[in-house]
Order: structure tokens, then sequence, then C-alpha cells
């Protein structure tokens, strides 16, 4: 009997297992080797994260150092409620802002819309 691999599924095995984009590499290295089995138990989840490669790395979030985790709780503490633009308008207004590398920027705002989608499911 086949079993449906839910997105939900993956994200609560993704939750379990503490991946982020950072475990990708070494999850598909698990895939192509056939050595997943710590984290990969499931024969049809192991299918479907082959037939669903940029889907499951999309899904995984990034993992930020302790600067960019700050900046992210700024942004949630700020939002309340405001428009996400607004959000980070309102913060750079603010100057609550740190700098920090263009790259480190981009994960902040991915991690704040990963939790901005949660949070309005």
């Amino acid at each position: 009997m086949e079993e449906n691999i839910t997105i939900e599924f993956v994200k609560e095995w993704i939750d379990k297992h503490n991946l982020t984009k950072d475990s990708f590499d070494r999850i598909m290295n698990d895939l192509i080797y056939n050595s997943g089995h710590n984290y990969i138990d499931n024969p049809y989840l192991r299918y479907w994260l082959i037939d669903n490669t940029y889907k499951f790395r999309g899904m995984l979030p990034v993992e930020l150092n302790e600067n960019q985790q700050v900046v992210l709780e700024a942004l949630k503490a700020y939002q309340d409620g405001w428009d996400p633009f607004f959000t980070i308008w309102h913060m750079m207004e603010d100057n609550e802002i740190s700098s920090m590398p263009t790259k480190e920027q981009f994960q902040v705002l991915a991690a704040f819309a990963e939790w901005g989608n949660k949070s309005n499911e």
C-alpha cells in the first residue's frame, strides 16, 4: 500500500529533525547513497524527496546567526498587525535594523516571510 506524503508531513519531519537549508546537501547525499536511514526512515518520504527536490529545498528554513536572530525578533515585535513592508520601513526609520551583509539581510527577510506565512495560516 502506497502512503500519501503530504506537505504537512514533510514540514513536521523537517521540524522533528531540526533541518535547515544547511542540511540540504547532507540529506541529498544520504538519498543518493541510500544512507539516510537516520533521518529518512520512511521509504515513501525518500521517494517524495527525490521527486520533489526543489520543493523540499524551498521548505527548509534558513539558519540565522545571533545578529540575524535579534533582527528577526525585532521584526516580529514590530509587525503587530501591520503590513510587512511597513514593518520593515518602520524599523529602518527607528534605526532598529543593524547593518549586516546583503546575503544575511535576505536570509532574515526569508525567515520573516516564513514566520509571517505560518502565523497567518
